[in-house]
């Protein structure tokens, strides 16, 4: 696309919007109008537009150019006749060489020249064309806010930082509060899929969880999942799904998550079957037993301390040299670590976006029921353990980079394993790599690639046990587990999770 320029005017001086294949420059304009909120009063402040420095392009002049805003940042572009003016609307970075930088909104406003008002709606309309492509643009999107999840910021964190930015992309809001436990999941459940584009959770994982469920309850299941997306506003404490997304800073990061929501695409996620005795549902985080699930579940009144609260619980289990008695039995597909290493680093390369499952009506597994003995390639493990940790994202808390192979689509869920009995300081020298992956390299620590697996706890007599499901309290009773490949979707700006840097 060659370039496109039009001349429109701002307090009486002329200035020139240069549209490419790239990006959008507004040059010869010294301010722009950004809102800014302070506390609960909104206001608009005029401010500089940044300008491009010489580190960022030694052939540019600051004098001459603007900084130039991505195709991606670019929300929304109209003329209106009514005020004959332009209005771009845009994220702005504020540090534009750092790739986890933050972005403010900004909204150009430029009076069009005379005789100009064709060629004006024609420039928007091919701004909207070329920075939508194959995306929705202005999207019907379901709200669902969680006022108590978390730490109760959710209302705020929406309002303030998110419905701006969605507005601005023209998106069309329906908002609605949670109530109570599993009020998303009835939504989701009656949900008419033919009426929203996407629907959005701004609170913690716990939204999410039930939004997914909710789906998957429905005699249409497939189909609700592949035609409503799935959109993240993290407010929680952990929002183990965003940074695995996006990393630690952006994942916590309100209007970088409302850009996925407006120029995502579909992110394939492996969703998991969870079946108990009297029961069956799914999961999308993880699946845990030990001292990772005490971690969880057994510092609930440790909230107060956002996610360092589960850094409490593990080193309290691993001084009080806990251990759990269980039997499991594994379909493995990998069991060599420099293998599954390989494998990992090998699809990060060749990294594509993959289309979400395609199909109708319910997901049906494939294993054995519960009732039945596990068929003879499965492997079983009896014993004493310490951790074992189920999961299908990489981190499942800042600075817990627990199972760093995980891919979002490869059919596999990734089991990390310690055995008991390996000493205090063997699990802290564990427990400190955690951060980085690198804990992956120590002899203590096993690590997975199961298609399956079933959980028998064993209580011992005057002990208590904790199982854990996407981080909420599951009974501690036997169940099994069953990977989905791609069944889910998440929109996404990148086609894989982070990397992770595996050696």
């Amino acid at each position: 696309m060659s370039s496109n320029t039009l001349f429109v005017e701002k307090l009486g001086k002329q200035v020139q919007i240069v549209f490419d294949s790239k990006s959008l420059r507004i040059q010869s304009d010294a301010t722009a109008i950004v809102p800014r909120q302070k506390k609960s009063k909104k206001s608009r402040s005029c401010v500089c537009l940044p300008t491009l420095e010489t580190n960022d392009d030694p052939s540019s002049s600051p004098a001459s150019s603007s900084l130039p805003i991505p195709h991606r940042n670019i929300l929304h572009a109209n003329y209106n006749a009514r005020t004959n003016m332009v209005q771009l609307n845009t994220l702005v970075a504020d540090k534009p060489s750092d790739p986890e930088s933050t972005t403010q909104l900004f909204k150009f406003m430029y009076t069009v020249r005379d005789n100009e008002q064709e060629k004006a709606t024609e420039f928007c309309q091919n701004i909207m064309t070329s920075v939508y492509q194959d995306l929705i643009p202005e999207k019907r999107v379901l709200v669902l806010i969680n006022p108590f999840g978390g730490q109760a910021k959710a209302k705020s964190i929406f309002e303030e930082k998110v419905k701006p930015v969605l507005e601005a992309a023209k998106c069309k809001l329906d908002i609605q509060y949670t109530e109570h436990r599993y009020h998303a999941l009835e939504i989701a459940k009656g949900l008419d899929i033919g009426s929203y584009d996407t629907i959005v959770t701004v609170s913690g994982d716990g939204l999410i969880h039930e939004v997914i469920n909710g789906f998957l309850q429905r005699p249409d299941a497939r189909e609700a999942l592949q035609k409503v997306a799935l959109g993240l506003i993290p407010a929680g404490t952990s929002n183990s799904l965003s940074i695995s997304m996006s990393g630690e800073k952006l994942g916590f990061d309100p209007i970088h998550n409302a850009l996925q929501i407006i120029k995502g695409r579909p992110l394939a996620l492996d969703l998991c079957s969870v079946t108990y005795e009297d029961s069956r549902y799914f999961s999308f985080l993880s699946q845990s037993f030990g001292i990772a699930a005490y971690a969880d579940l057994g510092t609930e009144h440790m909230r107060w301390m956002g996610d360092n609260r589960t850094v409490v619980g593990l080193m309290q289990e691993i001084f009080s040299k806990s251990t759990y008695q269980m039997e499991a039995s594994l379909l493995i597909a990998e069991s060599d670590k420099e293998k599954i290493k390989q494998n990992y680093k090998s699809g990060l390369k060749s990294s594509e976006w993959k289309s979400p499952a395609v199909g109708d009506g319910a997901v049906l597994d494939t294993i054995p029921p519960l009732s039945d003995p596990v068929p003879e390639n499965w492997t079983t493990i009896n014993g004493d353990v310490s951790i074992f940790l189920a999961s299908n994202v990489p981190l499942l808390n800042r600075g817990m980079l627990s199972h760093p192979c995980v891919s979002a689509n490869d059919g596999y869920i990734d089991l990390m394993l310690v055995r008991g009995g390996k000493g205090i300081g063997k699990q802290l020298s564990m427990f400190t790599s955690v951060d980085t992956g690198k804990h992956l390299d120590m002899d203590l620590v096993e690590y997975y690639k199961v298609k399956a697996f079933r959980l028998k706890p064993i209580i011992k007599p005057g002990k208590s046990a904790y199982v854990a499901i996407d981080g909420e309290h599951a009974s501690a009773k036997q169940f099994q587990v069953e990977v989905h490949q791609a069944l889910g979707s998440v929109l996404s700006l990148n086609p894989t999770f982070i990397n992770t840097n595996v050696h």
